[in-house]
């Protein structure tokens, strides 16, 4: 039987992870110049051809996924799950060398993270969020990165579905709500009322939102979504 391909992906991953490692820590033990160069044949031939391959016919594949079923900035928070677990890890002061290197792990990632927002996120804001809505999140930003705020302050986001295809809109809108944890909230900003999106959230996700309306029209919806509590 032919295996799927994300059974392909995740054992072709596991390979990586473990080539990577080994050879890695072969130089770093060693520092031979044999093990560097064949950890730099590893790093410009297998894995290389991987991450093009990917480009090339994996993402194409996934990029209409994420658009009907996804949410295109779920990668981004699962950047964010490393950095937290990073940081914690740091603050439990482990010897100076495992420190050292989760330092060094997390400054990868930070500035990988940041690469991306700017590259990818940024620019989309700039042409396509009103100013109007930039500094409504901006203002949430500020007030939920206060390290003086208290937990019951932190900053909902803002989902603005009116530029979305109709029939993107609940897809999208669902996957918001799945990803939230229990007592957090979004806002949801639409140009009708999506009464119809209530009724389909009573029967999918019964007692397990709140749904408070913020502004009711003429021109805009705004409705807070939360998750209750456990």
């Amino acid at each position: 039987m032919t295996a799927s391909l994300t059974d392909a992906v995740r054992e072709h991953h596991a390979e990586l992870r473990r080539k990577f490692r080994e050879k890695a820590d072969a130089w770093l033990q060693t520092g031979s110049p044999e093990a560097l160069q064949d950890l730099a044949n590893f790093l410009s031939g297998e894995l290389l051809g991987h991450a093009r391959a990917e480009e090339a016919h994996l993402y194409p594949a996934v990029e209409p996924l994420v658009k009907a079923w996804g949410r295109a900035t779920a990668t981004m928070s699962i950047d964010h799950e490393f950095i937290e677990d990073y940081i914690r890890r740091i603050q439990a002061w482990p010897d100076p060398e495992t420190c050292r290197e989760l330092v060094l792990g997390l400054q990868a990632i930070f500035t990988l993270h940041l690469e991306k927002e700017e590259r990818v996120y940024l620019p989309l804001i700039a042409d396509h969020l009103s100013a109007e809505e930039q500094a409504r999140v901006l203002a949430q930003m500020h007030a939920g990165s206060d390290p003086d705020a208290g937990a019951g302050e932190s900053a909902e986001a803002t989902l603005d579905v009116r530029a979305v295809p109709p029939r993107e809109r609940h897809p999208l809108i669902f996957a918001t709500f799945d990803s939230l944890r229990p007592g957090q909230a979004f806002i949801l900003v639409n140009d009708h009322d999506p009464k119809p999106l209530y009724y389909q959230l009573s029967a999918e996700r019964p007692g397990a939102f709140e749904w408070t309306y913020l502004e009711q029209g003429p021109e805009v919806w705004r409705v807070r979504i939360g998750r209750r509590q456990d």
